[in-house]
């Protein structure tokens, strides 16, 4: 018993430490496991402290990370299926959809298809129709030839017995004039008078009379008519004759339109060959140069012959434009070269023209035929607003007192202030002036619909067309406010803007009356020293004026002297149109 009441000193079986009880009859500790507290590190380097016999066990923070680690990759995890299926679902539905774009591409491809085809099959007969009218007026005019030879050898026989007989035979009858027939007055009128009459027909013809104006064009197309009827009943050829012509007039005017119907009406009278019209600019001409212009040419030779329409010709002398001049000299051998295969109709404003042909001696013989598109008068365009109001509301809208009314011809003798000026838009002034109307309408409607009222959208009233009474539109116009109860003094000037407005006021009543407005100035000079107010009161002036209608902007743009003096040339242009566009 006294050797068990010492520590046996064992090594126990971490082989570390020795067992310290001595209470135990253990004689062998090989087996007995170690409970003393010892400090470890694991590969992570968590520090804890365990059981000598338990410290080869796992880590049980690396336990806890592992399983949180665990839980977040099966989390991941989850979450990856569930976006691979999502993917799947999005590429399963896109490749649905694509299939079903190219479905209805494809459709629509063979719809365009469909309808190049029918235009491909309507232009072969339209060809095929005019190769046989060619055909039929060479037999008609080989038949004329025939019978023009019989009645020349009997002219030639008859004129023999004469000489024979020694008798002169006159017969004024011929000569005299057929007093009861009644001429046409315009070309519309001669036009129906040829077709019932003689059974002249043409589809450009008809076109183009059923436009509205251009007197002196649709006379033009009936002399050339009358031209290639009498040199097919002459029995001679138009071959050498020349049919490119130059058009001029102010925008707006129909140019372009009634150039396309002159190719169709010299197919149809049978002075080219084919009908292939090509459309292009006097500036885009003279980008391309003498080989893109010789291509457009060939393309017109090699689809049978036809029209090259040239809009704004006087480009090609332009500075702007330094290949132009190259061009204009090739197209003036061409003009002569291609007579009888390609007609060159060159069209432009009458002041830029002018100086175009001046460029060559030669320009004007070559093209001898002058179409001149005159400004519309008040008539035409009262006719063409009410034609672009019915074409744009397929004729539902209506107007206060009708689309022939007072209003109307109020609005139709504004845009005829501007005839006879360099640039007047004719019936494009008319589709701006519209814009206008329909942009008062429509702040008209709003403001009544968020009254509460219940307004008719297909209605113009008196203000949508022609504006608000003057005094109205002085009632919300801040400058006019503004000049009258917050600048002091300046009673002369004040005195001189309402002058003006009074004017205005009475234009406004001759104008309800139909009768001719008072003409007066705009412009203003603004006199006095330095810091009397003379640009606070030029900048109201010019929103007074805008509130008023007399001015597209009310903005204000402020020169001096000195600028304008130095200007050159391209600056005095930028200086003109900012003018115009104020």
């Amino acid at each position: 018993m006294a050797a068990n009441s010492s520590s046996s000193e064992a090594m126990l079986s971490c082989g570390i430490h020795k067992c310290k009880l001595r209470c135990h009859r253990i004689t062998d500790h090989s087996k007995t496991q170690c409970h003393q507290l010892v400090s470890r590190s694991c590969v992570r380097q968590h520090k804890t402290k365990v059981v000598c016999s338990r410290r080869a066990d796992h880590c049980q923070r690396c336990i806890v990370e592992d399983k949180e680690t665990e839980r977040l990759i099966k989390r991941d995890l989850k979450l990856e299926e569930a976006r691979l299926q999502k993917q799947e679902a999005y590429s399963k539905s896109l490749q649905e959809i694509d299939a079903e774009i190219a479905h209805e591409k494809r459709i629509a491809g063979y719809k365009r298809e469909e309808e190049e085809q029918k235009k491909t099959l309507e232009q072969r007969k339209q060809d095929l129709a005019a190769l046989k009218d060619a055909q039929k007026r060479a037999d008609e005019q080989k038949k004329q030839k025939e019978m023009l030879a019989t009645k020349a050898a009997a002219r030639e026989q008859a004129k023999a017995a004469q000489q024979a007989q020694k008798r002169v035979v006159g017969d004024s009858s011929d000569n005299s004039p057929d007093v009861g027939f009644e001429y046409p007055e315009d070309a519309r009128a001669e036009w129906e008078h040829l077709k019932r009459c003689e059974g002249a027909n043409s589809k450009a013809v008809d076109e183009l009379m059923a436009m509205i104006g251009l007197e002196d064009v649709k006379q033009e197309f009936l002399s050339t008519k009358s031209k290639v009827d009498l040199a097919l009943r002459q029995g001679s050829s138009l071959g050498s004759d020349r049919f490119s012509c130059s058009m001029l007039g102010n925008p707006g005017t129909g140019k372009t339109t009634v150039a396309r119907l002159y190719a169709q009406f010299l197919t149809e009278v049978g002075v080219i060959p084919g009908t292939h019209f090509e459309e292009t600019t006097g500036a885009a001409v003279a980008n391309v140069g003498v080989a893109g212009c010789k291509k457009l040419v060939d393309g017109i030779l090699n689809d049978g012959g036809g029209v090259l329409f040239i809009d704004e010709a006087y480009q090609l002398t332009s500075g702007n434009n330094p290949g132009g001049r190259a061009v204009l000299d090739y197209l003036l051998a061409e003009v002569e070269n291609l007579r009888g295969k390609v007609v060159f109709v060159l069209a432009g404003y009458n002041k830029q023209m002018e100086s175009f042909f001046a460029h060559n001696p030669g320009l004007p013989s070559r093209f001898p035929i002058e179409m001149s598109f005159a400004d519309y008068n008040d008539d035409e365009l009262l006719r063409i607003l009410e034609l672009k109001v019915n074409k744009r509301y397929n004729g539902l809208m209506d107007c206060e007192d009708g689309l022939r009314g007072l209003y109307c011809r109020i609005v139709a003798r504004r845009v005829g202030y501007g005839r006879g000026k360099e640039g007047f838009g004719n019936a494009r002034t008319v589709e701006n002036t519209l814009s206008q109307i329909y942009k008062r309408q429509a702040d008209r409607i709003r403001r009544e619909r968020r009254a509460g009222t219940a307004p008719d959208d297909m209605y113009l009233t008196k203000e949508d067309l022609i504006g608000p009474e003057p005094s109205e539109a002085l009632a919300s116009c801040a400058a006019w406010n503004k000049l009258n109860n917050e600048l002091t003094g300046l009673s002369a000037v004040k005195d001189a803007v309402k002058a003006l407005v009074d004017s205005i006021r009475e234009n406004y009543q001759r104008e309800l009356a139909e009768q001719p407005p008072i003409m007066y100035s705009l412009n203003k000079v603004f006199l006095g020293n330095p810091g009397t107010g003379k640009t606070t009161v030029a900048k109201l002036y010019g929103e007074i004026l805008a509130s008023l209608g007399l001015l597209s902007k009310g903005e204000g743009q402020r020169f001096y002297p000195s600028c304008c003096v130095s200007m050159n040339a391209d600056e005095e242009q930028w200086l003109s149109k900012t003018l115009r566009t104020l």
